[in-house]
């Protein structure tokens, strides 16, 4: 019985040690953080070559959300991580050319993507 509990305690041990217990770190392991970089996709809506403010501007793929063009007629997703988007324009009873924009990023912002009423 006694060389029962000594090989479980060297088990246990030798399984604690090969879990990172003992190091330091929030969880007992190494205290390395990962790092994510993120990007954005951005353009600009016009109608009839004026900026169009308040045009509703569609984001689905990786990530999706929606946002609204600015005074100026700018729009921005941010935060977005590699992966395939589309970015799709609607709102005040308009056509949009083109009527939608496929994205991938990968590894930088993706700017100029624009759209006309």
């Amino acid at each position: 019985m006694r060389n029962i509990k000594y090989f479980c305690a060297i088990l246990l041990s030798l399984s604690f040690a090969a879990c990172g217990g003992g190091a330091s770190g929030a969880y007992g392991g190494s205290s390395a953080t990962a790092s994510y970089t993120y990007y954005s996709i951005s353009g600009t809506v016009t109608f009839s070559g004026n900026p169009l403010a308040g045009a509703t501007i569609s984001l689905t793929g990786t990530r999706s959300g929606s946002t609204t063009t600015d005074s100026s007629g700018n729009y921005s997703f941010t935060g977005l991580s590699n992966g395939s988007y589309t970015v799709t324009p609607s709102g005040f009873g308009y056509t949009y050319a083109p009527t939608s924009i496929a994205v991938t990023m990968n590894g930088a912002n993706v700017t100029g993507k624009n759209f006309a009423g």
